[in-house]
């Protein structure tokens, strides 16, 4: 239990709720949401019971050098004798394990990364070409029917057509000029 609660914390303090906070985060126990609103909470935090606030519901850190409280304590019992000196920093983690994955030279991934872009590219344009000239079709076959119940009239699908045709062409020039499938 906090002694004081309503003693103002330290950038010390607020420092070790945050490490307690991101252990926590990374174990699993807290989401990301969480995690983000409890380090606002905690860096905007103005006494040792608002943090404790933020740590309440989370169980003590056995594995860490130093919590908030454990600071608080130490300072209580030295601060008659001579100032705290501030904690020693934490031992480095150990590396994580190498994956057991063989690695594919980066070549190879950025030529797969690039040949799947390019399919999918093509795929994309093949089907916008699709319901381009499927639109323009229905619209020539109202021009004909316009065109044979009335008097004679401009090809006016041609705008139907002919911006978007311009577009994808663009289109496709980029596509096989940055090395696509089949260029």
């Amino acid at each position: 239990m906090l002694r004081q609660p309503a003693m103002r914390a330290s950038d010390v303090d607020r420092e070790a709720a945050v490490e307690l906070l991101r252990t926590h985060h990374d174990q699993g126990r807290l989401t990301l949401d969480e995690y983000t609103d409890r380090i606002g909470a905690a860096y905007s935090a103005v006494t040792l019971g608002e943090l404790a606030q933020l740590l309440k519901d989370l169980p003590p850190p056995e594995h860490l050098e130093y919590d908030v409280e454990v600071l608080r304590a130490a300072w209580q019992r030295s601060s008659a004798v001579q100032p705290v000196a501030p904690p020693s920093p934490r031992p480095a983690r150990a590396a994580p394990p190498a994956p057991l994955a063989v690695p594919v030279p980066v070549r190879a991934h950025q030529a797969r990364e690039e040949r799947q872009r390019g399919v999918s590219a093509r795929s994309v344009l093949r089907g916008l070409w699709t319901a381009v000239l499927a639109v323009t079709a229905v619209n020539v076959a109202i021009w004909l029917l316009v065109l044979v119940t009335e008097q004679p009239v401009y090809f006016w699908p041609i705008w139907v057509f002919g911006p978007p045709a311009a577009l994808l062409g663009a289109a496709e020039l980029c596509v096989r000029r940055h090395g696509g499938p089949g260029s």
